[in-house]
């Protein structure tokens, strides 16, 4: 095979984001999926997987490969895997397979004292079992027209006090059960629930609703205990539209929410309601390429218009006066390339200082917390970066004839009459960048070709021309 893509996304990795997290053992195991391109080609398409990495506290590990599941449920002592007819166990080191086909197709479980219980769907209807270690036992659900409504992907089991939670939403309405292994207790509704989320946490179950609020997430617990849930806590977790998705574990034994963001994951301990962080994981994406690479992305997007730049200059040069006579001297009009290639340099030297702190800024991910900070950073820092390309470019060719690119490309601003430039005409001329800059300077390339001393609209205005600094001669006599 002549080519193949695997080199482009190694270099840029597809990015993996966290689908399940679990806390077990004092440490924070999250699982994600990626894209493995590694030997991949046209006929041998990319393969998904599922990856483990380990949070101690201080470090997280490499990831690493483990086999797909469709939900998990951690215990003290062993972490519950379950998917399509069987479940797996982890105990931190040791992995093992059973086969059960009372387990179904995308299950939930939830492990108890009495066995393990597994909610699953057949012909489109919820289906409830428990599995013991010799039989297989079907538990009827509540006599309920609600239950008829309930989505597997959508609600949760729970096993807390030797007794089976059951949480599921109907018409925006959160249902609660009970089960104690012979009868279902009354329901109890939550009204505008929202997305909701639910762990235990040794004497307690915490439920996290979560609800959008404009373009905010308004985070509230309630905590089910001694027989009774509280009333909703308000809770002070700073969410945008940035985060996708927030799962709540026990990590070293304290409740957190994890937030999975496009840009970084991050966690907040929440304790009696009191929220603390929030305490930064990793940057998955982007920011984890490395500057360089960000830079190379960059560059690499403007590569694109180098090639028919150059075409469309030597074009013009083949059928265009290049040269002009005057006082005894001749002066050859700058092409539209080392014109093109200046500008791109000059481009590059005034967005610097604005992209390396904007760069750290994102990294932290503060701005992405507060949208009007994010979207007032980024009109200041657009404004400001026009500023000073328009001071740079009017003061320097102004009052030197040339900026930095116009420099290393070896070509310089005069007025029309071919007499040193002033700020005026500097000012001028680049405040006219505005037009000219329309349909990517297709304006300012029409105005070159169609002027007889290679001049952009700006130079019109301004009565400038643009020569090559280095062929400049005494011709005649």
């Amino acid at each position: 095979m002549i080519y193949s893509p695997e080199w482009f996304f190694n270099l840029f990795p597809f990015p993996s984001f966290s689908e399940n997290i679990a806390g077990f053992r004092g440490n924070l195991l999250l699982f994600s999926k990626t894209v493995e391109f590694k030997g991949r080609g046209f006929e041998n398409p990319p393969e998904e997987k599922m990856m483990l990495r380990i949070l101690d506290g201080k470090s997280l590990s490499k990831p690493q490969e483990i086999k797909h599941f469709a939900s998990l449920y951690p215990t003290e002592d062993k972490i519950y895997f379950f998917d399509k007819g069987l479940y797996r166990t982890f105990d931190g080191k040791k992995w093992e397979d059973f086969k059960n086909s009372a387990i179904g197709n995308t299950p939930k479980g939830a492990v108890g004292t009495d066995g393990i219980y597994i909610l699953r769907t057949v012909r489109k209807k919820p289906k409830l079992k428990l599995i013991l270690e010799t039989d297989v036992k079907e538990i009827p659900f509540p006599e309920d027209e609600t239950t008829e409504k309930i989505y597997i992907c959508s609600s949760k089991i729970l096993c807390f006090e030797n007794q089976l939670h059951l949480l599921y939403k109907s018409d925006d309405i959160l249902y609660w059960y009970k089960y104690d292994g012979k009868n279902w207790s009354h329901p109890e509704k939550f009204e505008d629930a929202g997305e909701y989320k639910a762990v235990v946490f040794k004497d307690k179950i915490l439920l996290f609703q979560i609800r959008d609020f404009g373009k905010r997430q308004k985070f509230t617990l309630r905590t089910y205990s001694k027989n009774s849930w509280s009333e909703p806590k308000p809770l002070n977790v700073r969410g945008t539209s940035f985060n996708f998705n927030i799962i709540p574990a026990i990590f070293g034994e304290r409740p957190i929410l994890y937030q999975q963001g496009f840009f970084s994951e991050k966690y907040y301990f929440v304790d009696e309601g009191q929220v603390s962080g929030p305490f930064k994981i990793s940057s998955p994406f982007f920011f984890s390429l490395g500057i360089w690479k960000i830079v190379l992305i960059t560059i690499s997007s403007q590569l694109i218009f180098f090639i028919p730049v150059f075409l469309l200059s030597f074009f013009i040069g083949k059928f265009k006066l290049k040269t002009w006579r005057i006082d005894l001297r001749e002066y050859e009009f700058a092409s539209l390339w080392r014109r093109f290639l200046a500008d791109y340099i000059d481009t590059v030297i005034t967005m610097a200082p604005f992209a390396i702190p904007a760069y750290s800024l994102f990294k932290e991910d503060t701005f992405l917390d507060n949208p009007f900070r994010f979207f007032g950073f980024i009109l200041y820092s657009m404004l400001a970066m026009l500023l000073v390309g328009y001071f740079y470019r009017s003061l320097l060719e102004g009052i030197w004839g040339k900026t930095i690119g116009k420099k290393i490309c070896g070509i310089v601003v005069l007025k029309d009459e071919f007499t040193k430039c002033n700020i005026s005409k500097g000012l001028l001329r680049n405040l006219m960048r505005i037009v000219d800059f329309c349909f990517y300077y297709l304006v300012g390339v029409v105005s070159i070709v169609g002027t007889m001393k290679w001049q952009r609209l700006g130079d019109i205005v301004a009565g400038t021309v643009v020569v090559r600094d280095d062929r400049v001669s005494r011709s005649f006599s």
